[in-house]
């Protein structure tokens, strides 16, 4: 009986969180063709998720450095920027 109530409870967790639509987010931009990661965002769910992706991700100051602290081939300004979410 103990078993057949672990096994109900695991089976809730996983349905339940299965309910979520979350991702690790990103934001990026292109230079040159190539796609650079400036900084990670976090995770984001539903509805979260849905408005990161469209609205952007406003940089506030001047980026020299990618996420990973490798240098870019040029600056990015303040101003918009893409978000990624559910990438590698």
């Amino acid at each position: 009986m103990k078993k057949v109530a672990i096994f109900l409870s695991a089976v809730a967790v996983i349905s339940l969180s299965a309910c979520n639509n979350c991702a690790e987010c990103h934001a990026a931009t292109d230079i040159g063709g190539i796609e650079y990661e400036l900084e990670e965002l976090g995770e984001y769910c539903d509805d979260e998720l849905e408005s990161i992706e469209a609205s952007g991700y406003n940089v506030a100051d001047t980026i020299y450095l990618t996420a990973d602290g490798d240098s870019l081939p040029s600056p990015v300004y303040p101003g918009n920027v893409e978000v990624h979410c559910g990438e590698d």
